[in-house]
């Protein structure tokens, strides 16, 4: 009993090592397959390519194959059959039910009619009669008689044999084909005459036939392997380019573009395109960015320059203050004056700089719920008062033809009418001076101006006379009050609104700032309602 259990114990060792060694082989397996599959996936697209195309054309080959294998074997067994059809129609009626009889095939002396050769009694093969009644006489069958069902033979007693019709039938050699035929006419049949012939030539020669056409196709898969390669070569080879090109871009060259040349595939020619949009694009943004923070650099440096005149009156004023000497009462209400005027002033430079910075941010400072359609004629009436008080004793005219619609902020608008009537009155003389608000518009777009006969702008300065902090005359815009940030706030505030603001001056003739907006609506209210009002 001990060496029987040390047997079973040594057995289940051995079978629980091999199951260990089973499951490790398992995890090779399976660690490996994932490995070649990621390998694959990570391949170059030309490889991928290849594989794909050599494995659609050897499916394709394959099934070929298969199906002309299939049909070569059934048209090779329906022209054995028909062949054999015949040959058996050839015999006479007689020969058979003679050679059926025993003392036909016991009989010393030739039948009593003549009977020609009988190819088709090959070795292996095998000859019978079948009787009315489906009995099967062996005339020849050395090696066996495959006998078909009764109720087979019953149906082609009673309906007929085509030539070409025939059955497989297993024998103890391998596979027959059974060919039979009508023995005696047709209505009035004697019996039946079977033949049968193994298939294995029949396979023999489809074998050969397909192992030529596996030959074939495997020498013009070969030479289709090499063809394909050099073709796919070249035609990724634009590909390669573009990936090359890319490789080479940074932000020192975003202006080199890939060339599209004429010829060239469609992909590849969309590909080049979009990579091309895609450097414009960053070119462009690239530039703006460059662009923002020289604007902040230089608005930065402007706003701390106009801060620290100011700031250094202010700082000044204190240092005498600190001083302690006497001062009279009139020194200091004098001193007390000028730092509550540069306080105003900076308090005036910070509240503009304010308003600038919201109004480049529509959505913070104007946003689309804020928007409502603003009539620009009704709109500059209603606030005749305040631009009465801002042109003082100078000449206001207002020319409004229509009352146009748009659709916008109305206290943005107000905002960029109260900087150009403040900027044309501030260089408008008193005496002689004459300020106009005139509205228009048509179906697309509505137009507000404010004209003056001031000294005018020159051309050199016209540009530029949209940008912060920028004066065209330094000194008198310091002493006026201004900051330069007036008309920069109203062209953020017309930009954010979809439109525009332009600057016509010629030097001592004045200038005209106009402002145009697209119309909320067609107007219908033309230039036959013109209005005007006059108000010194």
């Amino acid at each position: 009993m001990n060496g029987l259990g040390r047997l079973v114990e040594r057995a289940r060792a051995t079978a629980g090592r091999a199951a260990a060694e089973a499951r490790a082989f398992v995890r090779r397996l399976r660690t490996g397959t994932l490995r070649a599959y990621l390998r694959l996936r990570s391949a170059t697209l030309a490889l991928h390519l290849s594989i794909l195309t050599y494995a659609v054309i050897i499916a394709a080959i394959a099934l070929v194959g298969a199906l002309q294998a299939l049909f070569l074997r059934q048209f090779l067994f329906a022209e054995t059959a028909r062949s054999l059809h015949q040959e058996l129609m050839n015999v006479p009626a007689e020969a058979w039910i003679w050679l059926a009889s025993p003392s036909g095939s016991s009989a010393t002396s030739g039948p009593p009619f003549r009977l020609g050769p009988l190819p088709f009694l090959a070795a292996r093969g095998s000859l019978a009669y079948v009787d009315p009644t489906g009995q099967v006489h062996p005339i020849y069958a050395p090696h066996g008689l495959p006998v078909l069902s009764r109720e087979t033979y019953e149906a082609m007693l009673n309906f007929g044999v085509p030539a070409s019709a025939y059955q497989l039938a297993s024998t103890s050699h391998g596979r027959d084909l059974v060919v039979t035929a009508l023995i005696g006419p047709p209505d009035r049949p004697l019996g039946l005459a079977q033949v049968s012939v193994p298939t294995s030539e029949i396979d023999a020669m489809v074998a050969r036939q397909m192992l030529l056409y596996g030959v074939v196709a495997f020498a013009v898969l070969v030479a289709a392997l090499a063809a394909y390669r050099a073709l796919i070569r070249r035609a990724l080879a634009p590909l390669h380019r573009v990936v090359e090109h890319a490789q080479r871009i940074d932000a020192g060259n975003l202006d080199e573009r890939f060339e599209v040349r004429p010829g060239m595939q469609a992909e590849v020619r969309s590909l080049a395109a979009s990579f091309n949009g895609m450097l414009d694009r960053l070119g462009r943004a690239f530039r703006a960015e460059r662009d923002a923070k020289e604007r902040m650099r230089q608005f930065v440096a402007d706003a701390s320059h106009e801060l620290r005149t100011p700031l250094t009156a202010l700082s000044g004023y204190l240092e005498v203050l600190q001083k302690g000497r006497d001062f009279t009462e009139e020194e200091w209400r004098d001193a007390l004056q000028q730092m509550h005027g540069e306080a105003k002033r900076l308090a005036g430079l910070v509240e503009q700089m304010l308003r600038l910075a919201r109004a480049e941010d529509v959505r913070a400072s104007w946003a689309s719920d804020k928007r409502e359609d603003v009539r620009l004629g009704t709109l500059v009436m209603s606030l005749d008062a305040l631009w009465r008080g801002l042109c003082g004793p100078r000449e206001l005219t207002y020319r409004i033809e229509g009352d146009p619609a748009v659709h916008a902020d109305p206290d943005a608008l107000k905002q960029v009418l109260f900087n150009l009537v403040q900027n044309a009155a501030q260089h408008t003389p008193a005496e002689g001076g004459h300020i106009v608000i005139s509205v228009r518009g048509d179906e697309a777009e509505a137009k507000l101006a404010v004209a003056d006969n001031g000294v005018g702008i020159p051309k050199a300065h016209q540009p530029h006379v949209f940008e912060r902090f920028y004066r065209v005359d330094e000194a008198r815009s310091r002493e006026k009050g201004g900051a330069g940030l007036g008309l920069a706030i109203c062209k953020a505030i017309v930009e954010a609104h979809g439109g525009r603001i332009d600057c016509e001056s010629e030097p001592g003739e004045g200038a005209v700032f106009t402002v145009t907006l697209p119309a909320a609506r067609p107007n219908r209210r033309g230039a036959e309602e013109g209005w005007a009002w006059k108000s010194k």
